[in-house]
């Protein structure tokens, strides 16, 4: 069909973007729960952005404001984008032997195509990534590959490493102590 309007034809098409981030998240934190044999979980859930205080948060509380700040158009506010759905989540760890423990490792918000996204990361982490102390812990990620590049980077760091190995050794501990209260009895 021939088109009548010389309109632009060639817009992109490819699926790799599409990839919303909480399924990128969502796919690597079933690889940790592989890795760690079940003992460890990170958990990818809705966030409604109200902030609680968490001993794990350090400063988190920025992104609550920088959330909530939308998008304006610098016409009238009748143009431009109406109402962008901002999706926020949050993604944490939990031990599948050790109740109400929670560490939280960062917040993600995105509009209606998913990039760019912004990260907050927690403090230690962010650190750790940026080699210095009282870091910048905000990152946005323009695709599903810088997504997940950081990712891997946030999983992989020495701070969240050694939370996991504590968080296994802690649940082996717990099952160890169980098995021998019940031979015991």
């Amino acid at each position: 069909a021939k088109m009548g309007y010389n309109l632009k034809t060639d817009y992109d098409f490819s699926v790799v973007n599409s990839v919303m981030p909480d399924v990128v998240m969502s796919d690597i934190c079933n690889e940790l729960e592989k890795i760690t044999k079940g003992f460890v979980v990170a958990n990818v859930r809705e966030y409604d952005g109200k902030i609680e205080s968490y001993d794990t948060i350090g400063a988190m509380a920025a992104l609550a404001a920088s959330l909530q700040t939308s998008m304006r158009v610098d016409i009238q506010d009748k143009l431009g984008v109406i109402d962008e759905t901002s999706f926020k989540y949050e993604m944490y760890l939990t031990a599948s032997q050790i109740e109400n423990y929670k560490y939280r490792i960062l917040f993600i918000g995105y509009g209606i195509t998913g990039y760019p996204a912004k990260i907050v990361l927690e403090q230690d982490i962010a650190d750790e990534l940026n080699n210095k102390e009282d870091s910048g812990y905000i990152y946005t990620v323009n695709s599903k590959t810088e997504l997940e590049e950081l990712l891997v980077s946030i999983f992989n760091s020495k701070t969240l490493q050694k939370i996991i190995q504590n968080l296994i050794t802690a649940s082996n501990r717990k099952l160890l102590d169980q098995k021998e209260a019940e031979e015991g009895c």
